[in-house]
């Protein structure tokens, strides 16, 4: 069982994240919710609407900035704020998730940094014991 899913990590001018996971599935949701940790207070989000997920890319890498950045495009262009992330399929180059969460009201929650982009800087998902990781950096 893993002891943590992500720890935020100091990045010059940006902010950043390292994710893990058991699976490849957890490692993506971890990181969703690792994202999230650092746009919103996530404790604040019910899970009153979802919002289904498709998308591809040409490798795993792209699929996770793909992913991460379309959840901040969720945010940013919905106001929909994700609390849980379920990774229903996924593959090297194909990802399909529910997430659950609501639309922002500035009553209730409280909107953190913001975060602009997932970036591809010294991004690599590698597989370390029997622990799957990601270090992320965002542009805020």
């Amino acid at each position: 069982m893993l002891k943590k899913k992500f720890e935020e990590i100091d990045a010059t001018a940006d902010l950043g994240i390292i994710a893990y996971g058991e699976d490849l599935k957890s490692l993506f949701s971890n990181a969703a919710e690792g994202l999230m940790s650092l746009m919103a207070d996530r404790e604040s989000i019910a899970e009153s609407k979802s919002i289904n997920i498709n998308i591809t890319a040409k490798d795993r890498e792209g699929l996770l900035v793909k992913w991460l950045n379309e959840i901040i495009f969720l945010k940013d262009t919905k106001g929909f704020l994700g609390r849980t992330f379920n990774i229903t399929n996924l593959s090297d180059n194909n990802l399909k998730a529910d997430i659950h969460g609501e639309i922002y009201t500035p009553e209730k929650h409280e909107l953190l940094s913001g975060v602009k982009a997932a970036t591809y800087h010294n991004l690599k998902v590698e597989k370390i014991n029997d622990t799957w990781q990601v270090r992320i950096i965002f542009d805020v």
